[in-house]
């Protein structure tokens, strides 16, 4: 992802929070309105994924300040620890909601203005659908762990709408009281579900971990198919938020002059770069073949 990638990342969370905000206001007042514990846990979430896209700008805004004299690689992973962040936010967010209801399931009350509120969720859906589908095709354009992130709160809002809808209904026109309260809770346990795998995949970033073994081959192959490389080895790579690093070990010729072994390399590292925009260091460290 590339420095102007970044600022339009940056804008579609944004724009993100901006929606988001609105849709959870307008859903807990009307959840107020008509005593839908669910409708008020779908307002309370997407509150939740507002501020998971706000987290989100905040990290991908900070990964864009160059290195200096405390951070000599750069602010890349602010991005990974926003997304870590904005997961922990959001299963607070999802305590509360399960919370209150179990509360109201154990004590349920009849709902009034249904058609409100079944109108309220029915938008929200729609809202979050549109949301979810501008997201994915960003997160896979610019390569971004916390969009990806911010991309499946979205898919996970489009759903505990659905069910908000679908418990108030239930509850308003088959009597069943208790189904507010359920959908309430479906919603909170998708928030947890959701949140483990961002914390889990973001985690294994922090950990140099990089599960990337076709550009480990391509990166093999191109060495070895540069003249007067014998052997490769040694190839790690590891993730920077959306960027990745590496290095790796090369044997050349050893009647090779420092002058050809620097441009071998260079050309090499060049080759890598150009193939893979990700990639945005790699070290070359030339021995003598033996």
């Amino acid at each position: 992802m590339k420095r102007g990638e970044l600022s339009q990342g940056g804008t579609v969370a944004a724009r993100s929070f901006s929606v988001l905000v609105a849709v959870g206001i307008f859903e807990v007042l009307v959840g107020l309105l008509s005593g839908s514990v669910a409708l008020i846990a779908d307002g309370i979430h997407s509150f939740a994924d507002a501020t998971v896209s706000f987290v989100v700008w905040f990290g991908l805004h900070f990964t864009r300040r160059a290195p200096d004299g405390k951070f000599h690689f750069g602010y890349y992973r602010a991005e990974t620890f926003s997304s870590i962040v904005a997961s922990l936010i959001m299963l607070a967010f999802g305590f509360l909601i399960f919370y209150e209801s179990y509360l109201t399931f154990l004590s349920p009350r009849e709902l009034v203005f249904v058609d409100l509120a079944l109108v309220t969720a029915f938008l929200a859906t729609a809202v979050a659908l549109y949301l979810s589908v501008y997201k994915i095709r960003a997160a896979r354009k610019f390569d971004s762990l916390a969009l990806k992130a911010d991309a499946f709160s979205s898919i996970k809002d489009v759903l505990t709408s659905i069910i908000a809808f679908t418990g108030i209904a239930l509850s308003s026109y088959l009597g069943i009281l208790q189904t507010d309260a359920i959908a309430g809770i479906i919603i909170a346990i998708f928030i947890f579900t959701v949140s483990y795998v961002v914390i889990r995949e973001a985690s294994l970033v922090l950990m140099d971990a990089c599960t990337c073994p076709e550009i480990v081959t391509a990166i093999e192959q191109i060495a070895m198919n540069t003249p007067n490389v014998k052997r490769v080895y040694g190839i790690r790579l590891r993730k920077l938020g959306p960027y990745v690093v590496g290095d790796m070990h090369v044997q050349l010729d050893g009647n090779l002059s420092v002058y050809e072994a620097h441009r071998i390399t260079t050309s090499i590292e060049q080759a890598i770069k150009q193939q893979f925009d990700e990639v945005t260091e790699f070290k070359i460290r030339a021995e003598p073949f033996s």
